[in-house]
């Protein structure tokens, strides 16, 4: 299971726990005191898990290496434009079958008078399921709705790879 913008790794020590001693649990992130915290964490918990300083845009990992990609509450934090090439990266990463599932908040609705800020990009969750397509993947579905946040899912083509959009814009 690869975790992509994990901090300082709960959700990777729960998919480790969930996975065994046989899974295999990556964690990502830029912050370099994140992913620190992360390591002692796990080493507390006596759990093996590989924690590393990455970007999403630019995955240090092998293709298709991982059954399940996750991000949470961190798609917001990031440009249109990269998360478009993290979801890119992470389909590469994911074995045929695979899964990417994203958590994140939605982008609220303009009112009037008052600009609407939400993060670095100009997207919310609502938005990615083009932004998914776009990186190669099967249309995405809803599985989780809230009125702040959401969550989706979904497979990468496998039709020997990605489409060829996806590629390009890769």
């Amino acid at each position: 299971m690869l975790d992509v913008g994990c901090g300082t790794g709960t959700l990777a020590l729960a998919a480790k726990e969930r996975v065994g001693a046989t899974g295999r649990v990556v964690g990502i992130d830029p912050g370099p005191r994140q992913i620190g915290r992360a390591r002692s964490k796990a080493a507390r918990h006596g759990l093996d898990i590989d924690f590393r300083v990455g970007v999403i845009e630019r995955l240090e990992l092998p293709d298709q290496s991982f059954d399940a990609a996750l991000s949470t509450m961190m798609m917001h934090h990031l440009r249109d434009d990269l998360k478009r090439r993290g979801l890119a990266e992470m389909a590469r990463t994911l074995k045929p079958g695979g899964r990417l599932v994203v958590v994140d908040f939605k982008r609220p609705e303009p009112r009037a008078g008052r600009p609407v800020r939400f993060g670095a990009g100009e997207s919310g969750i609502q938005d990615l399921p083009g932004f998914m397509e776009q990186a190669g993947y099967a249309p995405a579905s809803a599985t989780a709705r809230g009125r702040y946040s959401g969550a989706l899912s979904a497979k990468p083509h496998r039709n020997g790879g990605s489409p060829p959009q996806a590629r390009a814009n890769a």
